[in-house]
Order: C-alpha cells, then structure tokens, then sequence
C-alpha cells in the first residue's frame, strides 16, 4: 500500500488519457457562468501598482523514442499461448484521447490485436518517459485503479464498463494494456511480462 499520497501535476495529454483509459468516461459539455457585473473602486493617486504574478510553464513529457515493433512487445508465440484466436490489427490507429494515442504522440509504441471469433480487442501501448512524468503519471493511476503486485515496479489494475485496463511502470517506462478480456489482474499477465522483457 502507498503510504504518502502523491501530489505532483499530471502533463495533460498524458495524464487524461490514462485517466480515460482508466474509468472509460469523461465528462463533457462547457457549463458557462453567469455574467456578473463588479463595481470597480476608482483608483487612488498614490496607489502603488501591484506586479501581476508570472504563470509557471507547464514542463513538457522528455520521451525517449520507442524501437520495438508489436511483434517483439509480444511475440506470436505469446499471444498464441494467451488465445489461438488473436491476430495482430496492423493498419489500427489508436482513437484520440486513448492511453494507446498519448503514447504513440510520445515516440512510444501501440498494439491491438483482435480474436478473429469474437471481435474482442487487446490494445498494449509502451512510452518511455522521463521521471517527472513516471510520476504524474502513477499518480493518476493511483486514484483509477486498484494497486496490484503482479507485474512490473509498480502497477494498477481496474474495470470500467466491462473493460479491464492494467498500468504498469518499470523504471521508466509506462504501460497500458487494455481489453474486455481482462477481467482480473492476473489476466494480462503473461502478454504484460513479455512486452516488459521485451523493452530491457
């Protein structure tokens, strides 16, 4: 169990992204406040100017480039032991806003495969990161996913609408595998494990 609670700020596409793969929603719609009319006290002859205060820039994600293709993230031999069924998507592009998108836009990796029966997807994406954003980024997945020992330094895992996500960190790399085929921790495993050796 985590025995501080993590305060860093979360990059935007970064930490949205897992927080939508996470909880498989988002909220939407652009509420706007009512106008509301202030009297402005006229100003003083020997009021001194108060200095307005320098917005702090928002660091941007370090990425370093991703080189493994989908087939040395999780071998053939490895997704057959998982399910005979499933076969490598080579033409899919990672909808906007996914985990799977945040990480391609940082010189990571994204995978799907599809159970050629069911029509069941499994999306493995890969980032690697700087430390900063390791950071953020766990903690996010702290306040979506549930903390499990099974995979990796630190990883979460959670199911949202029949989806199971895993988020998975080593050193700095970050993980998301996400599929209706996750239903527990363990089920992802395997694919998981491989794809971690892959990137040593």
């Amino acid at each position: 169990m985590l025995t501080t609670i993590r305060r860093l700020l979360v990059p935007l596409t970064l930490g949205t992204a897992l927080a939508v793969a996470m909880t498989g929603c988002v909220a939407t719609g652009n509420p706007t406040a009512s106008p509301t009319t202030t009297e402005t006290p006229a100003a003083s002859a020997n009021a001194t100017p108060t200095p307005s205060a320098t917005p702090t820039p928002t660091a941007t994600p370090v990425a370093i480039p991703i080189t493994v293709g989908c087939t040395t993230l999780i071998s053939l031999n490895t997704m057959y032991a998982f399910n005979p069924n499933y076969g490598l998507i080579t033409s899919w592009k990672p909808a906007a806003g996914s985990a799977a998108a945040a990480a391609i836009s940082e010189s990571g990796v994204a995978c799907r495969w599809s159970n050629q029966t069911s029509g069941i997807t499994i999306d493995v994406s890969v980032a690697h990161l700087d430390a900063a954003s390791i950071e953020a980024l766990k903690n996010t997945a702290v306040e979506h996913g549930t903390l499990v020992p099974t995979y990796g330094d630190e990883a979460y895992f959670g199911v949202s609408g029949g989806v199971g996500t895993a988020v998975v960190f080593k050193g700095t790399y970050w993980l998301v595998a996400t599929s209706p085929a996750f239903l527990e921790p363990g089920d992802p495993a395997d694919l998981i494990n491989s794809a971690l050796s892959a990137l040593k």
